[in-house]
């Protein structure tokens, strides 16, 4: 299922080179990608492929939400080594029957342009309500190919690619779980002198102090990486989680992150992985020859400069890549900040916010003190992994359930596969869900989030997403924030002492602590995005 074929057309768009690309998380695949319908006047053509994914759903009652793909392509010119991003229009695309199309620009709160502000992906979702597989046939997307100075018989290889998204619908939540002092939860959220928790009514710019009840304040917490800083404002380009967004359904994958980094120039990879010597796997150093902490992803050869070098998914070590138990759709760790803002950048999203982070687990509901993603303070540590490395690999425990990957178990030792823990007749306890079903925000990976607690984070403007393209150095070239907090805790932290409130969605444990360029084995990628 993880093979890639290229296939020939003969098109006015000529000798048209085209990727068949799979791509996982919970199984998300894209097929049969190919070129029609070329207007040579108005310098378009229309992309058409298939596109697949499990567990989809829609409801119009109570969570009143969706998920979703988002999908965007890449091409490169016949002869050339770069890949470039496609630039879609803001209309004519083709949905197939039950679904709806969306295109999400560079900068969601101002007109589309076609050169200035294109379309960088679309949404793809259903249309009505329904719970289930979805295979969409015949998509098609409108790309201006003129707009990525191509001319009408330039020779391109071009890859569709697609992640799973979650919708999280306009409306108040609140922030905070309303834990007292002292308590399991550090530096959670409250109303300013209270130790009530904070109601986010609206995407107005937040007094941050603790004279009134009207502002957004810290509890008491002796630990600086959990205090809510210094007294000031929270700016109203900050997404605050009123206002609807998309925020990816699981953590990234390690095919994804090796499908990224295949499709950068070679000294773009070398600052987007420690990994470049052939062999060697990705850590946080280029000397290790055997996976580390269940990163499957190695270099696999290395033709030499310019040209970039050939990442694969190896987790069983045989030197094949891409076979069944290679650990394609595990989550993906050794990831810093800077390498969660270039993929951001590259792909047209954006980092999300610790505001967005508790919405998207608590949804409307009332708080529950100390609760973990799934709205309980009920939690059941995998203990071992059936089927490692597999697209059906299950965490598990001796009692016959889990529903986070944490604790340094010696049978799991690493981050699982993307929504692990969910199956068709689970329950949200049970999968390890939020309320709007993104799976995987306590344990398994920390989440990278932009944080009130941290200075320059404030001015964050979540309306600006990446453009598809980074400098030539690696780097991401968005307008964000150079550093970020963590939440939602890992695979490492343990349930005893003051790990186990690291785990709970209110918890601050780290939230206020900078980080920047450095990797861990328990740091992972998730982004967000505006809704358009």
């Amino acid at each position: 299922m993880n093979t890639k074929k290229h296939i020939q057309k003969a098109l006015m768009l000529t000798a048209l080179f085209l990727s068949q690309t799979f791509l996982f998380a919970n199984n998300i695949q894209v097929n049969n990608v190919r070129i029609v319908e070329q207007n040579i006047a108005s310098k378009y053509t229309m992309i058409e492929f298939d596109v697949s994914w499990e567990n989809s759903w829609r409801t119009s009652s109570l969570e009143n939400n969706w998920d979703a793909a988002w999908i965007f392509a890449k091409y490169r010119k016949k002869g050339e080594t770069v890949w470039n991003h496609v630039y879609l229009n803001d209309s004519g695309h083709i949905a197939p029957a039950g679904s709806e199309i969306t295109p999400g620009f560079v900068v969601t709160n101002i007109s589309f342009d076609s050169i200035n502000n294109p379309a960088v992906g679309v949404f793809l979702y259903r249309d009505s309500d329904g719970v289930g597989n979805v295979n969409y046939t015949d998509v098609q997307l409108r790309w201006n190919y003129g707009v990525n100075g191509l001319d009408d018989k330039d020779s391109v290889e071009l890859s569709v690619l697609a992640i799973e998204m979650v919708y999280i619908p306009t409306g108040p939540f609140y922030a905070g779980d309303g834990v007292f002092p002292g308590s399991d939860s550090r530096g959670h959220f409250v109303a300013g002198n209270t130790t009530r928790t904070f109601k986010i009514t609206s995407e107005a710019a937040i007094t941050i102090n603790n004279n009134a009840s009207t502002e957004l304040w810290g509890d008491y917490t002796p630990y600086a990486q959990a205090s809510i800083g210094q007294s000031g404002m929270l700016s109203a380009q900050f997404p605050k989680g009123y206002q609807s967004f998309y925020i990816m359904k699981y953590e990234l994958s390690q095919y994804m992150y090796k499908e990224f980094l295949n499709k950068l120039t070679r000294k773009q990879q070398a600052a987007r992985v420690s990994a470049i010597t052939t062999g060697m796997f990705m850590s946080n150093t280029d000397t290790d020859t055997v996976p580390q902490f269940r990163n499957s992803i190695r270099v696999m050869s290395d033709p030499g400069d310019p040209f970039s070098r050939i990442y694969g998914n190896d987790l069983n070590g045989n030197g094949v890549e891409g076979e069944m138990d290679d650990g394609q759709h595990i989550a993906c760790n050794w990831i810093s900040f800077w390498d969660l803002t270039a993929f951001a950048d590259w792909c047209g999203l954006r980092p999300f916010t610790e505001l967005e982070y508790e919405k998207a687990c608590r949804g409307h509901l009332l708080p529950v003190a100390n609760e973990y993603a799934w709205g309980t303070t009920n939690i059941f540590s995998a203990t071992q992994i059936i089927n490692p490395g597999e697209i059906n690999e299950v965490a598990i425990n001796p009692i016959g359930k889990a529903n986070i990957a944490n604790g340094d178990k010696p049978g799991v030792q690493g981050p699982v596969r993307c929504g692990s823990f969910a199956g068709t007749a689970t329950t949200r306890e049970q999968a390890g869900a939020g309320y709007y079903g993104v799976m995987e925000m306590s344990g398994n990976l920390l989440e990278y989030t932009y944080s009130v607690g941290i200075q320059d984070n404030r001015e964050f403007n979540g309306n600006n997403h990446g453009d598809g393209i980074i400098m030539e150095n690696g780097d991401g070239n968005a307008n964000w924030p150079t550093s970020a907090g963590i939440k939602g805790s890992n695979w490492l932290y343990n349930t005893a002492g003051h790990h186990i409130n690291f785990h709970q969605i209110s918890s601050r444990n780290q939230t206020s602590q900078s980080h920047t360029r450095f990797r861990y084995n328990t740091t992972g990628l998730r982004l967000g995005r505006t809704q358009p």
